[in-house]
């Protein structure tokens, strides 16, 4: 008996905690990424690529000859990274299907613009790097922080 009047007062305690709140209730959510914000990951993006390629120019070892091939393909490849619609045109569940493949259309073309765009400078200075600076270059970009050295052994140098 007891058991059964306990789960009766649950039930009368729970469904009124899940029916729809009453017409003029504010609900404090989430609001959703604003412009702004938008713009704010758009620029931080920007500033992490720029860092990179910088980390990568170091990493290289550029000669005298090599640096301003390496400037040039820097400035195309910051260019037309720039270029790129930021914030990317929506294509989420919540964008029409019409839509959705329109702005993935336009985004596909814009990418495959910027690289081709960028191709004659990364040609340029791939030819011009040695086989150790071509290995560094086709690998992916190293971390700030360098990864953990191995137990009892030295840490390596930070690059």
């Amino acid at each position: 008996m007891r058991s059964r009047l306990a789960a009766a007062l649950f039930f009368v305690c729970l469904v009124p905690a899940l029916a729809d709140p009453a017409p003029g209730t504010i609900m404090k959510v989430t609001p959703p990424a604003t412009s702004q914000d938008l713009q704010r990951m758009c620029h931080a993006h920007f500033e992490m690529e720029v860092a990179s390629v910088g980390r990568l120019g170091s990493g290289l070892q550029l000669t005298a000859a090599q640096k301003p091939l390496f400037d040039a393909w820097r400035k195309a490849h910051l260019d037309e990274l720039h270029r790129l619609p930021c914030p990317p045109l929506p294509m989420g569940l919540d964008t029409p299907a019409p839509q959705r493949m329109e702005n993935e259309a336009q985004m596909a073309e814009a990418t495959t613009n910027a690289l081709r765009a960028e191709l004659p400078a990364v040609r340029a200075l791939y030819e011009s790097l040695t086989a150790e600076q071509r290995a560094i270059f086709d690998g992916p970009r190293r971390a700030i922080v360098p990864p953990p050295a191995a137990p009892g052994s030295q840490p390596a140098p930070h690059p």
